[in-house]
């Protein structure tokens, strides 16, 4: 395996770790903490940030 092949699969698995941790900020966000509220939101958006610039290649989905 290529290096270039072992740092797109590195790439691609950080993704999905990435869309894994989003999916829990969205159930945080969800957890009516109204004390914590606001951090889950700004998590939620340091993580969908995160996911938009670290997007492998041909990858077409975007976080919202």
């Amino acid at each position: 395996m290529s290096k270039l092949e072992n740092t797109a699969d590195q790439a691609a698995r950080d993704h999905r770790i990435l869309l894994r941790m989003l999916a829990d900020a969205d159930a945080l966000c969800g957890s009516g903490d109204a004390l914590l509220v606001g951090q889950y939101r700004h998590l939620r958006g340091r993580i969908a940030a995160l996911i938009n610039i670290t997007m492998p290649a041909g990858n077409t989905e975007h976080a919202a």
